[in-house]
């Protein structure tokens, strides 16, 4: 039997070896009000792996976050990621992405079937991603991010918030628990 709903992180890795989630994530999860059982604790590509999470220099993490974007580009990121992320969301009715930063183009480029991409609901915030995604979402960007201005420069909801600093927002987490709500009323 699969879960009614479930929540999960949809963002590069600053350190490839693990899907564990940073400390900003794991507070931000763990505030959202929603039941724990609908929370998931990995990040994409939701592997079971055992390595801790370490945290990466700037630099480094956004190098690697940078080739990840522009790998996802490839037809091997869609053959190589589509089979686990169908797995995963066949856990739950409803799925919501809270994709941050280039998650947003990972999800664009698993080039998903229409019915699950029916099923998903995505809370994108300072997204990079070359265009919406096609299932309900929406864009949550700033005026102070540059990177995400790039792409979005009219976003569904701005805030202030730099693009490192979203998930400490007090008004990104009170639109996100909005969001979510509307999903789970089925409104979305």
């Amino acid at each position: 039997m699969r879960d009614a709903l479930q929540v999960a992180f949809l963002t590069g890795q600053s350190d490839p070896r693990t899907c564990r989630l940073s400390e900003s994530q794991t507070a931000f999860m763990r505030a959202l009000p929603i039941p724990d059982g609908a929370k998931r604790w990995r990040n994409f590509p939701y592997a079971d792996e055992t390595a801790p999470f370490v945290r990466v220099p700037l630099v480094i993490a956004s190098y690697r976050n940078g080739l990840q974007y522009f790998a996802s580009r490839r037809g091997a990121f869609r053959i190589r990621r589509q089979p686990a992320v169908l797995a995963f969301l066949a856990r739950a009715e409803r799925t919501v992405f809270l994709a941050g930063s280039c998650g947003l183009e990972f999800l664009n480029n698993l080039a998903l079937p229409a019915g699950a991409l029916a099923r998903i609901a995505v809370f994108a915030y300072g997204p990079v991603a070359r265009r919406r995604p096609a299932c309900a979402h929406v864009l949550v960007g700033s005026p102070r991010d540059a990177i995400s201005r790039r792409y979005f420069p009219q976003p569904d909801v701005s805030v202030n918030a730099t693009h490192l600093d979203y998930l400490t927002s007090p008004d990104v987490a009170a639109t996100c628990r909005a969001f979510i709500g509307r999903v789970i009323r089925a409104e979305i």
